[in-house]
């Protein structure tokens, strides 16, 4: 048997040949998985695909739905407002007719009270006019009896000085 020496020259054939078989697996393998990633990638874009189908049908149907919901929320809304709206309206017209009763019994009240015034107004004109002619006529009776009194009194000062005179004349006779 002989022997075999390997030279450089063998080993670099040997490894180039093992770097060829290895580039050659490693690009049938790269191949592959471009291949597998190709086809995961095609199944999951088929995938995402029905995904996004299936979320936009529920997400329309969601959106009819709500719509509906919505529109019935408002028709509610709408009635309810309106029968708010009437009933505020019929409530306004009772309170306002009562208030109308009430103002018409106030001006009533009032005539009532002002012809009551007007009436006090004259008594209390008729009063002072009485009360004025009641003063005059006193004015006149106190002047009338001052008049008198002075009159009086001037006689009484008269016949005190000739009372006076006559004493004097009695008390100069008795003297002698």
């Amino acid at each position: 048997m002989e022997e075999k020496v390997l030279v450089k020259k063998d080993i670099e054939d040997i490894f180039s040949g093992f770097e060829k078989r290895q580039d050659e697996k490693l690009k049938g393998l790269e191949v592959r998985i471009d291949q597998k990633i190709t086809g995961l990638e095609d199944r999951m874009d088929q995938k995402m695909t029905g995904l996004e189908v299936r979320i936009d049908q529920k997400m329309t149907g969601l959106e009819v739905r709500i719509d509906q919901k919505m529109t019935g929320l408002e028709e509610r809304m709408d009635q309810k407002m309106t029968t708010l709206e009437v009933r505020v309206i019929d409530q306004f017209h009772i309170i306002s007719e009562g208030l109308m009763d009430q103002i018409k019994l106030l001006a009533e009240g009032h005539d009532g009270v002002i012809d009551r015034l007007n009436g006090i107004d004259k008594r209390f004109d008729h009063m002072e006019k009485e009360s004025e002619r009641q003063h005059l006529e006193t004015r006149a009776l106190v002047k009338l009896s001052f008049s008198e009194l002075d009159r009086r009194l001037t006689d009484l000062e008269s016949q005190m000085k000739e009372m006076q005179e006559w004493r004097k004349q009695v008390g100069s006779r008795l003297t002698i």
